[in-house]
């Protein structure tokens, strides 16, 4: 037993290694030329196909959640021409971005793990480097500024679904009309709100896409071992999610950038 502990400990701090030694190489070759353009388009491409479906729906999820919250607590306490303000706060300010923050990091993270770490594994990022390419520069930063740049479209776009159904929703089940809903709704859709939230989102993007490709990039072994970094992107990921947006709240808090 405290073989098999000693040596899960070795893996994780082999699995942090990775991640820490990937920031350092990805400012590396940031700003050095040639810039990859094209190979950032096709990962535009390929981030928004396979997110946005799954973002979407799960904004539509957090929607019917909402609404059943807002029509069931909204007539108990009498608050009903509060909730639709409620509902909107919440859901630019924290609960989206976290959402769409998991399905990032669990679909688009661990793809990033298993692509690189397979081309690692097969020898394709050696074979570059023979051919006078650096794939931090090919295939790492392509990935991390697509990142970046497409969860704050799919942020806006889970925004505007999740309150369009939580909307409907409370149209629907409890019969409240949408003047009611939006009375005081987007009376808080100020600029410090939506700008706070969407920088949390390009921090959380950044993380999330740099410790995935970094599991992968200095990935050794096999399809078992594979397997099991996989595992580590998707954990990791998770902890880190929670980790900036705890610390980003709080500064937040502290500074308040998005008082209303």
């Amino acid at each position: 037993m405290p073989n098999v502990k000693s040596e899960a400990i070795r893996e994780w701090l082999g699995a942090v290694r990775s991640a820490v030694s990937m920031y350092g190489n990805f400012f590396f070759w940031l700003f050095r030329e040639p810039f990859p353009t094209r190979p950032i388009g096709q990962q535009i491409v390929r981030v928004m196909l396979e997110a946005m479906g799954v973002i979407l729906i799960g904004a539509v999820v957090q929607g019917m959640m909402y609404a059943w919250l807002a029509g069931w607590y909204g007539g108990k306490f009498s608050v009903i021409n509060w909730a639709g303000a409620i509902v909107v706060y919440m859901l630019l300010s924290e609960t989206t971005i976290l959402i769409a923050g998991v399905i990032l990091a669990s679909k688009i993270g661990t793809a990033f793990t298993v692509e690189i770490g397979s081309m690692q594994m097969s020898g394709q990022l050696d074979a570059l480097r023979m051919m006078a390419v650096e794939p931090t520069q090919y295939i790492v930063i392509p990935r991390v500024l697509a990142s970046i740049l497409c969860f704050v479209v799919l942020k806006a776009a889970s925004d505007g679904v999740a309150i369009a159904s939580t909307m409907l929703f409370t149209r629907w089940w409890f019969g409240i009309s949408i003047p009611i809903f939006t009375q005081h709704a987007f009376e808080i859709l100020r600029h410090p709100i939506l700008t706070t939230a969407y920088i949390r989102c390009a921090i959380m993007a950044f993380f999330i896409s740099i410790n995935g490709c970094g599991l992968g990039f200095y990935f050794t072994g096999g399809a078992i071992e594979l397997g099991k970094t996989t595992t580590k992107s998707i954990v990791m990921n998770f902890l880190t999610l929670l980790t900036v947006d705890w610390i980003y709240g709080m500064v937040d808090t502290l500074t308040g950038w998005s008082v209303v």
